[in-house]
C-alpha cells in the first residue's frame, strides 16, 4: 500500500470514533533506542491554521523531549523526522458534533521509511481553551505509546 493512501485510510478509520481515541503502529523490531534527534517535515497534509499547526507541534516537542529525543534544526545531523496533520470533521455519530483527528508520523532518516504512525480524534466543544486541553492530552496518550514496547 502506499504510504500516502495508507495515511487516508488510518484517518478515515480514525474519524469514525467517537470521543477520545487513538491508534499505534510501529514497525517490528526497530530499536527505538538508538534514535536521540529530529526535525520537522513538511506534512502531505499541512494544517492551514498557522495557531493550530503551532499549538500541535509545540505539544509534539514536548512529548517528544519527555522521551529524550531532542529537536535539531534541520541543517544539523538528526535521526528522524516529524510530520502531523489535524481535521476537522462532522461526526457520524452526531452530526451536531466537530471531531478534531490528529495523524502524527515519524520517519527513519536514514531511508526515509515511517517506522512509528499514531492517530486519534476527539470530540470539540465550543471552548477554545478546552479543545487546546483535549488536543494535548489526545496527543499525550498517543505518546504513551512511543517508544512502542
Amino acid at each position: 500500500m502506499k504510504p500516502v493512501l495508507g495515511v487516508v485510510i488510518f484517518l478515515v478509520g480514525s474519524i469514525l470514533a467517537v470521543g477520545q481515541v487513538t491508534e499505534t503502529d510501529w514497525v517490528r523490531g526497530t530499536d527505538f533506542s538508538r534514535y536521540h534527534s529530529y526535525t520537522w517535515a513538511t506534512s502531505v497534509y499541512p494544517i492551514q491554521d498557522p495557531d493550530a499547526s503551532m499549538g500541535i507541534a509545540s505539544i509534539v516537542q514536548a512529548e517528544l523531549q519527555a522521551k529524550e529525543v531532542q529537536f535539531v534544526g534541520p541543517q544539523q545531523k538528526f535521526d528522524l523526522f516529524v510530520t502531523y496533520n489535524a481535521q476537522i470533521n462532522p461526526d457520524p455519530q452526531k452530526p451536531s458534533r466537530k471531531l478534531i483527528t490528529v495523524a502524527l508520523r515519524i520517519f527513519d532518516s536514514r531511508n526515509n521509511q515511517v517506522i512509528w504512525r499514531a492517530g486519534g480524534n476527539v470530540a470539540l466543544v465550543n471552548d477554545k481553551k478546552q479543545n487546546r486541553i483535549s488536543v494535548r492530552e489526545l496527543i499525550a496518550a498517543m505518546f504513551q505509546k512511543y517508544p512502542p514496547s
